[in-house]
């Protein structure tokens, strides 16, 4: 792999094969971090900008786990709690719900970030964002109000499946029955889920047989978390069905441990549609919930964000994966 010609940090220093080769090394320097080991047999520098990166994975579309986050390029410097990385860039902290990223491009202006979970986006347009990442049906009918916005929508990224532990499910959608459901069930972007379906396909992955659940709970129930709204419409439409006497939202450790233990009736979750490296991600899943079986995996629906943009302020594109690329904030 060959380094392009003009890759900087976000200090204008340049980015050598030798730069890589430290931000994916341990503490001590001997070996490759735990994350990057998982993608990554080996790596060494030929030249300045010149690497060999033996891939764990033979699949002819191996080349894709170098665009992981896992790994992503940075380096450490002193007096700042954020690592450099590769854009023009660079993440000052700004406060509980928002950063600051500081352009060193000359350009004065910067973008503020801000989570928040529960407000309105309407809200949110009329407050003055320059972008709003929302699945919200009410914030996108009142953005197509406004002549200052315009709405994209981004690639579906996300799908939600139903699980059953320790046994094979009760429940099998049919292509059409899966549309219907989205249709009917969740509100925003949404489309019954499309094969194929990267957990069909791990013969490659070096996983051992999945782990067994704790003995269920007396109460048959079908639990999602909290925070996943496209969860919670999915459960509630089981429920309406008959299929299911309640539906239950959980959230932060209550959700964690249901997943742990595995003693529910069924799960409503929400996986990455594409990931670029199906083991790992399985390997994680199995980390939550090491009770997941690949062959009881129901696939529902697939979900997306759609981007609402102000006219000619907001520099952004979308990657092939979904990811979003700030330019920075146009005049």
């Amino acid at each position: 792999m060959t380094l392009r010609q003009n890759a900087r940090f976000s200090d204008n220093k340049a980015v050598t094969a030798t730069d890589v080769v430290s931000s994916w090394m341990s503490g001590n320097g001997s070996e490759l971090r735990p994350e990057v080991l998982r993608l990554v047999r080996s790596i060494a520098v030929v030249d300045d900008r010149t690497l060999e990166i033996d891939l764990q994975s033979r699949r002819a579309d191996a080349v894709l786990a170098l665009a992981h986050t896992d790994l992503a390029i940075a380096k450490s410097v002193s007096g700042s709690s954020w690592p450099l990385g590769t854009r023009s860039a660079r993440i000052n902290p700004g406060g509980t719900s928002a950063l600051t990223v500081n352009r060193l491009d000359g350009n004065e202006s910067s973008v503020r970030f801000l989570v928040a979970p529960g407000r309105d986006g309407r809200d949110l347009l009329d407050q003055g964002v320059d972008l709003l990442l929302t699945r919200d049906p009410r914030a996108l009918d009142y953005a197509a109000t406004l002549p200052q916005f315009q709405t994209t929508p981004l690639p579906w990224q996300r799908i939600h499946v139903l699980l059953t532990p320790g046994r094979v499910s009760a429940v099998s959608l049919s292509a059409e029955e899966r549309r219907a459901l989205a249709q009917d069930a969740v509100r925003g972007p949404a489309r019954g889920a499309e094969g194929p379906f990267w957990w069909e396909s791990l013969s490659d992955c070096e996983t051992g047989p999945p782990t067994p659940a704790l003995p269920q709970s007396a109460t048959v129930r079908i639990v999602y978390d909290t925070g996943d709204g496209a969860a919670r419409e999915l459960a509630e439409r089981f429920v309406g069905l008959g299929k299911y006497p309640r539906a239950n939202g959980l959230s932060g450790e209550a959700w964690a441990q249901a997943l742990r233990r595995g003693n529910e009736s069924v799960y409503i979750l929400s996986l990455d549609r594409r990931p670029l490296d199906p083991c790992r991600d399985m390997e994680v899943l199995g980390i939550r919930a090491g009770w997941i079986d690949p062959q009881n995996i129901v696939p529902l629906v697939d979900t997306r964000l759609q981007a609402i943009v102000r006219r000619g302020r907001s520099g952004m594109s979308v990657e092939w994966d979904g990811a979003l690329l700030l330019s920075g904030r146009r005049k």
